[in-house]
């Protein structure tokens, strides 16, 4: 790994754990400690690999004690890190609330939120739909 990238990874985890998020060093993909639909981890684990196909260091199921926690989170290059979050059919007050606990005031970037309900079924047309997405 270069110096930059190394650099950009680090200076993005640090900042994600300076403000409580409870970031890994390494990619993982996790299962939600609740439940979660099969499409909901699959659209998750597109996002990831999507994701990380693009350069980013990725976890998931992050969490800040008091917040909640955070479907992916995407850090690593030379931007602030952003989260995207997978939701069955959200309705505008979920939205509002995700971008409210994990934008404002955060160290993200952006917070993008994906209906799981528009995912395709195939894999390959899922996957374009999440690139798309984000």
């Amino acid at each position: 790994m270069n110096n930059k990238r190394h650099h950009d990874e680090y200076g993005g985890r640090k900042a994600l754990q300076d403000a409580g998020w409870q970031v890994e060093k390494r990619d993982a993909v996790a299962f939600n400690p609740g439940s979660e639909t099969d499409r909901h981890l699959v659209a998750k684990t597109l996002v990831a690999k999507v994701l990380r196909d693009r350069g980013y260091r990725i976890d998931t199921e992050v969490v800040k004690d008091g917040v909640g926690e955070i479907d992916v989170v995407a850090y690593g290059l030379d931007e602030p890190p952003f989260a995207v979050e997978v939701e069955t059919n959200p309705t505008k007050d979920v939205v509002s609330d995700k971008i409210s606990r994990y934008y404002r005031g955060e160290p993200f970037c952006e917070c993008y939120v994906l209906d799981v309900d528009e995912l395709p079924d195939s894999i390959a047309d899922a996957r374009e739909w999440v690139e798309a997405q984000i």
